[in-house]
């Protein structure tokens, strides 16, 4: 093969390793039998726990037909009560999300879900809403400007 061939091939596996690239199972080169034993079994409970938060938040859907049915008969906080639930759901998602994409653009993202959340669902002082503001803008400009291009999540389109 030439040197052109080699170069193509191995930009092809760095380019599928970037779309899907858990940490999972990938062992470094200087790892010892014990740290690859101790990185086996920390990915396989990662894995565990996203199926057990997946699970979590199938489970959790059951519930949604009791919030329509409060909103449908009129109570005053059904309608927020469905907000905290889908953005609990939307969290616990997002979670899964991070534990697999392991970077630090799915951790902004949920920082930045999770902030809203708080925000939209509990009483604050204006002062506190201003600075959830602040934190949530400062998190997209963090987003935006200070990731370096292969910390971003890559688009599948």
């Amino acid at each position: 093969m030439s040197d052109e061939k080699n170069t193509e091939l191995k930009t092809e596996l760095k380019e599928k390793k970037t779309l899907f690239s858990p940490i999972f199972f990938e062992v470094g080169t200087g790892m010892g039998t014990i740290e690859k034993g101790i990185h086996w079994v920390t990915s396989i409970i990662m894995i565990l726990l996203s199926v057990v938060l997946i699970c979590g938040v199938l489970v959790s859907f059951v519930g949604i037909p009791k919030h329509f049915a409060a909103i449908v008969a009129g109570k005053p906080d059904a309608l927020l009560g469905l907000l905290e639930f889908a953005a609990g759901a939307i969290i616990g998602i997002e979670l899964v999300y991070v534990i697999i994409a392991q970077n630090l653009e799915s951790v902004i993202e949920i920082l930045m879900i999770a902030l809203t959340r708080e925000l939209l669902i509990r009483y604050w002082e204006l002062w506190e809403i201003v600075m959830g503001i602040i934190g949530i803008a400062i998190l997209f400009a963090v987003k935006k400007f200070l990731l370096e291009k292969n910390d971003k999540i890559p688009n599948l389109d």
